[in-house]
C-alpha cells in the first residue's frame, strides 16, 4: 500500500513539475531540488541530513554551479554525484546553485 501511495505521490509531483515547465514561469529551486533528489542528502535548505554529506547552504553560487558542472563532465569524480548530475541541464544547474548558494 505504501508503494502505491509513493507512486501516486511521485506521479503528482512529476505532473506539477511538467505543468510548471510548460507554463513559462520560472522554475522554483526548492521544487527542482525535490524533483532531482538533492534534498535526500543535502536537505531542502542546504543543511545536510548527516555528517557524511556536505552542507550547501553558505556556499557561493558560482562554486556550486562549477562543482555540478564538474561532476556532470566527470572532471570531478564521485559516482553518486555523477549519477545525480549527469542529466542536469545548464539551466537546472543554474537554478539549483542559485537555490542553495548565496
Amino acid at each position: 500500500m505504501n508503494t502505491l501511495k509513493s507512486i501516486y505521490q511521485s506521479a503528482l509531483v512529476g505532473a506539477v513539475m511538467l505543468l510548471g515547465a510548460c507554463s513559462g514561469e520560472p522554475v522554483d529551486g526548492a521544487a527542482l531540488a525535490v524533483e532531482k533528489g538533492c534534498i535526500a542528502c543535502h536537505g531542502q535548505d542546504g543543511k545536510a541530513i548527516a555528517d557524511i554529506y556536505p552542507n550547501l547552504n553558505g556556499q557561493w553560487e558560482r562554486y556550486l554551479r562549477l562543482q555540478l558542472q564538474a561532476y556532470r563532465s566527470e572532471k570531478r569524480v564521485n559516482a553518486v554525484m555523477y549519477g545525480m548530475a549527469k542529466d542536469l541541464t545548464d539551466e537546472e544547474i543554474r537554478i539549483l546553485a542559485a537555490h542553495y548558494g548565496r
